[in-house]
């Protein structure tokens, strides 16, 4: 595991395209995240989990001011249940942390149990609903924090 570079690019959106329940966004927005990382107020980061030079897993993650967000998670199909998604969300608290965060927050689709389970065992709770936050396919969000110490 570790930081993504342009490199990983493809590796990225083959992992994204692949995970439904993952947030799709398009190119532009992973490419400007590795190449800057965000600045001022908003820092951005993007790790990557590979087996040889094939990624396959990815986390992305921002901080503004003390508050952290893990934007995404996506893990190949292969690699599920592998621990790959825990280390790529405790690569994205380590850094979060380092860089004054003092919790962390996200949105995960209500259909996807085994997320939220991940995250429970993480050590988030549950903090409320969005209805029909999701879209294709449509689905509310749990909202769930993190306190990092």
């Amino acid at each position: 595991m570790r930081r993504a570079g342009v490199e990983d690019l493809e590796g990225v959106l083959r992992v994204e395209r692949g995970t439904s329940e993952a947030p799709h966004w398009d190119e532009v927005q992973y490419r400007t995240m590795l190449q800057d990382g965000g600045q001022d107020i908003l820092r951005r980061v993007l790790f990557v989990a590979v087996d040889g030079k094939r990624v396959v897993g990815f986390a992305a993650g921002a901080v503004v001011l003390e508050e952290a967000e893990l934007e995404s998670v996506a893990v190949d199909d292969a690699w599920r249940r592998c621990g790959v998604g825990r280390a790529l969300s405790e690569a994205v608290f380590g850094w979060a942390g380092m860089r004054g965060a003092k919790q962390v927050r996200l949105e995960v689709r209500a259909a996807n149990e085994a997320a939220q389970a991940l995250y429970r065992e993480l050590g988030f709770e549950t903090r409320g609903m969005r209805r029909g936050y999701y879209v294709d396919p449509v689905d509310d969000a749990v909202l769930m924090t993190l306190t990092l110490h």
